[in-house]
């Protein structure tokens, strides 16, 4: 049997007392620690094979392209997770590659903040993953149980979240969408981020077709007149969610539709001080430097913005240009920030 983190659940060398990424007690796994805190639902595939390999021991979860069940890869004697395509989009070739792009890119990301992937392959023409198993629960879910966070906990969370974003920046990649559900909270604790199947290369351009990609609360300007995306992209959404965590709500709180879309496009952040008399200045200067319309007054990248939040007292991204307003450059965007500022009752 495997050794494992406690905290993490990395597996690690037999000789490993404690773990290098975290420094939690190393575990002598067993048969019964391995599927502890996991609850598989049994299912008509429990017992079934994969591939020769994954022996299904039962359903986790559903998402809206997917389903998650618990493994045992019987090569490599670990608990594994299988997230296999839904049989009603399998059929959708354009789903089918996003949910393999998911796997080529987390393959090429290493790091202890993001879900690790370690095979992947197709079963009557739908795709899996097999990445490591998490117990614990999203953001989103601790979120909706409690709220918000004290301050020290929310700016942790951020910072593990952005050291992870900065991982996959350095290799080229930008999430896309960046939001508590993707944010999953290991044994209540350590942040691994989920679900790259939005994401895409940074040098990659933007097509019409991608207006609706990602989540609209957390969705930079840039994202919503579907024009290029890059790290800062990334930052606009991380600002979004440590202003959530620390309010308990989304700065436009205003359901969905074009409402919301105008906001995000047009509308400076509200200081989060307004939610919460109590906190930091200098964090709420982060948050709003994070939040900026123009992406040239965020910060350059995720590691600034690690950076920043890392200090004792952070100073915010300087601005670049002002008014902070977003000003679309394609022939697309401008015609997708007319019909919304006309929607929105904004002068033209």
């Amino acid at each position: 049997m495997p050794k494992y983190c406690a905290r993490c659940r990395r597996e690690l060398p037999d000789h490993i007392r404690f773990c290098p990424f975290d420094g939690s007690e190393v575990e002598q796994a067993t048969a019964s620690t391995r599927t502890r805190g996991f609850a598989p639902k049994d299912t008509r595939f429990s017992g079934a094979i994969l591939r020769g390999r994954y022996r299904i021991l039962g359903f986790v979860s559903k998402g809206a392209t997917a389903r998650v069940y618990l493994a045992e890869d019987l090569e490599d004697d670990r608990v594994v997770a299988v997230k296999l395509f839904a049989p009603a989009v399998r059929e959708r070739e354009a789903m089918r590659e996003r949910f393999l792009r998911e796997a080529d890119m987390l393959h090429s990301i290493q790091h202890p903040n993001v879900v690790r992937v370690f095979d992947a392959g197709e079963l009557d023409s739908a795709p899996f993953l097999v990445m490591e198993a998490l117990r614990g629960e999203t953001l989103g879910q601790k979120l909706e149980r409690v709220g918000s966070l004290d301050q020290a906990t929310a700016v942790r969370y951020a910072r593990e979240a952005a050291a992870g974003l900065a991982a996959s920046h350095r290799v080229g990649i930008v999430h896309r969408d960046v939001k508590p559900d993707n944010l999953f909270l290991v044994d209540g604790d350590a942040i691994k981020l989920l679900d790259f199947g939005m994401a895409k290369a940074a040098r990659d351009g933007a097509s019409s077709a991608e207006l609706v990609m990602g989540t609209v609360q957390y969705m930079a300007p840039e994202q919503i007149v579907s024009e290029h995306v890059d790290g800062r992209t990334d930052v606009y959404a991380l600002g979004v969610v440590l202003f959530r965590m620390l309010t308990g709500h989304l700065p436009f709180d205003v359901g969905l539709g074009t409402d919301l879309l105008g906001h995000q496009l047009f509308s400076p952040a509200p200081p989060p001080s307004w939610l919460d008399d109590d906190l930091d200045p200098t964090v709420e200067r982060v948050i709003l430097s994070a939040m900026r319309k123009d992406p040239a007054n965020r910060y350059p990248s995720m590691e600034a913005f690690l950076e920043d939040l890392g200090r004792d007292e952070p100073r915010g991204a300087p601005m670049a240009a002002e008014p902070d307003v977003y000003s679309p450059s394609s022939v697309a965007g401008r015609e997708a920030a007319k019909f919304l500022s006309q929607q929105f009752r904004l002068p033209r």
